[in-house]
């Protein structure tokens, strides 16, 4: 996912512990949650400013990943940036084979979407020509560990971005209700910075930049 308020790097932003899913084996074998959903608050200088949320769903044999974020950064009662993505993303046998979404970045939008045909994923997208997307490529949602191991399609306007990712080791993270988690710890670098928590079970817990004016951005996790 790439957020790109005023207040936050068009380079920086990439875009629990319960169970996975009881439903189809494809979907049993990718990191879903039980509740079927992954939800965040995200935050910048103690404030809350927006919300993360992926929501899924597993029907004949596909799974269905709906990608919401919302951020509103305010100056006393004044809206001053805005930023709102909505998306699908869509699995089977293990890949993903359609992805699709619209931005509205204060007032700019931009879309891209992919599909896979017999040639590999074909990405569309705002910022970019139609290209096939490397084999191991796949879209910056985060929710999924092994994004970590090549190339991302950028959410908000399909460009083809070639992170690097440096394991830190086991960490703690604090989620919304203030428990603390175990997690592994990765730092993202290269065509953006960020860091990425995943717990013991590969699900998402945490993501956490430095926005363009210096101030930290962190995403905390709620229950679904």
């Amino acid at each position: 996912m790439f957020l790109q308020t005023s207040f936050i790097s068009r380079r920086a932003f990439a875009l629990g512990t319960a169970g996975w899913l009881g439903c189809a084996a494809p979907a049993r074998a990718l990191p879903v949650q039980r509740s079927g959903a992954l939800l965040f608050d995200i935050w910048r200088k103690q404030r809350r400013i927006g919300t993360h949320e992926l929501h899924f769903s597993v029907s004949n044999g596909t799974l269905s990943v709906d990608i919401a974020v919302r951020v509103n950064v305010l100056f006393g009662p004044i809206a001053i940036s805005h930023y709102r993505l909505d998306g699908i993303e869509k699995w089977r046998d293990g890949q993903v084979f359609h992805v699709a979404t619209t931005t509205n970045n204060d007032g700019e939008a931009d879309d891209m979407r992919a599909d896979r045909h017999p040639q590999g994923l074909i990405v569309q997208g705002s910022k970019v020509q139609t290209y096939v997307a490397p084999a191991n490529a796949l879209p910056a949602t985060h929710w999924n560990q092994v994004e970590l191991n090549g190339p991302w399609i950028n959410l908000q306007n399909g460009r083809l971005l070639h992170p690097s990712v440096k394991r830190l080791g086991a960490d703690k993270v604090r989620v919304a209700n203030g428990d603390i988690l175990l997690a592994r710890h990765y730092r993202v670098s290269g065509d953006f910075a960020l860091q990425l928590w995943y717990g013991y079970h590969r699900q998402w817990l945490s993501l956490a930049f430095t926005g363009k004016d210096g101030s930290n951005i962190t995403y905390l996790r709620r229950d679904g």
